[in-house]
């Protein structure tokens, strides 16, 4: 996927604004100009999710009613135009119509993102760590939303019998026939994710020449027939891939912290240039990166180092105050106008 120009009309404080992209990109401008907000609009336009901890309808420039994204993408020599607008709910559109097979469009628009404000594989909440990785494991298997999805509703349905006065013990019993096998191929397949990831990290941590080397560490919750009994007397859930937990491992220890911001950023970024490579070396292909802020408490040798991690993919976004690195990138300026307005 290859996005040749992008117009917003409403969308936070760009009222409407248009612009022109070649394949590596710099978007640069003052805190608070939208610079991000153009990343956030094309994340929104292939993932139908922002990376901002705010709900999609909040994206809408203060006071007015709707927001509408539009794109002229080409993709393996063809061209079309993708319209997402949100007015009360979402509605996606290509140059055919209305696209309502939203697993397919997913599958074909892969979205590699970094930004300080989508923290992913270093969350304090282990669901965005979870995410991060079913991210991956979907583009590699496409069966892994639809089991994912199929947990769900499953796991809805055990904990309202589980919170009824008297729960039917025989109801619960076959959901958890269905529960426990789908639960294993979702950790199965995050588990062969997580492997995959760990043998490109290492290598990458092996070009940055670095001493502390970080990789991912899995956990599952393992079926035994006691946690089954445990969850019918507590009157919750507490088995199944839901409680999956991602770990930062380094040296066989586990690292909540890290020691520094650089750091901490290195680790996230070469964990997303493992998956871009990751998925790659399975075939896939028109992954657009998105590095917000990307320079950022990097020194210009690990700047350069970074970025030639993501230079295999089908378009790159960096953001970022001036552009004093990249003299190959079109360099694409945003100014603050005095009507427009953040949320």
């Amino acid at each position: 996927m290859y996005t040749e120009r992008l117009r917003l009309v409403n969308f936070r404080n760009h009222a409407d604004s248009v612009f022109g992209f070649d394949r590596f990109n710099y978007i640069e401008g003052d805190n608070g100009s939208g610079k991000t907000s153009v990343l956030e609009a094309l994340y929104i336009l292939f993932n139908l999710k922002s990376f901002r901890p705010q709900t999609v309808n909040r994206a809408a420039m203060f006071s007015m009613p709707f927001f509408q994204i539009s794109a002229r993408c080409t993709s393996d020599g063809y061209s079309s135009t993708l319209h997402y607008k949100y007015e009360k709910t979402a509605d996606l559109r290509n140059d055919s119509g209305r696209i309502n097979n939203k697993t397919a469009y997913l599958l074909d628009n892969p979205v590699i993102c970094y930004s300080p404000e989508y923290r992913q594989i270093v969350s304090d909440d282990q669901d965005d760590r979870r995410k991060f990785i079913d991210r991956i494991a979907f583009q590699l298997d496409i069966a892994h939303f639809d089991r994912l999805t199929d947990l769900k509703k499953l796991n809805s349905m055990k904990l309202a019998e589980l919170k009824k006065q008297d729960p039917s013990f025989e109801y619960i019993d076959a959901l958890n026939d269905k529960i426990i096998p789908i639960s294993q191929k979702v950790t199965g397949a995050r588990q062969c994710a997580v492997q995959q990831i760990n043998v490109i990290l290492k290598s990458l941590y092996g070009v940055l020449k670095t001493k502390d080397v970080f990789t991912l560490d899995l956990r599952s919750n393992s079926f035994r027939p006691e946690i089954l009994s445990k969850e019918k007397i507590d009157r919750k859930p507490v088995f199944g891939s839901s409680r999956d937990k991602l770990y930062c491992l380094s040296d066989n220890r586990i690292y909540d912290r890290f020691s520094s911001f650089g750091q901490k950023k290195t680790f996230v970024l070469l964990t997303l240039a493992a998956g871009l490579k990751l998925l790659e070396e399975n075939g896939r292909s028109g992954i657009i990166t998105m590095l917000d802020d990307f320079e950022a408490g990097l020194d210009q040798n690990r700047i350069n180092k970074l970025f030639e991690m993501f230079s295999s993919s089908s378009q790159v976004f960096v953001t970022g105050v001036k552009n004093s690195n990249f003299s190959d990138l079109k360099t694409i300026r945003i100014q603050v106008k005095d009507d427009e307005h953040s949320q």
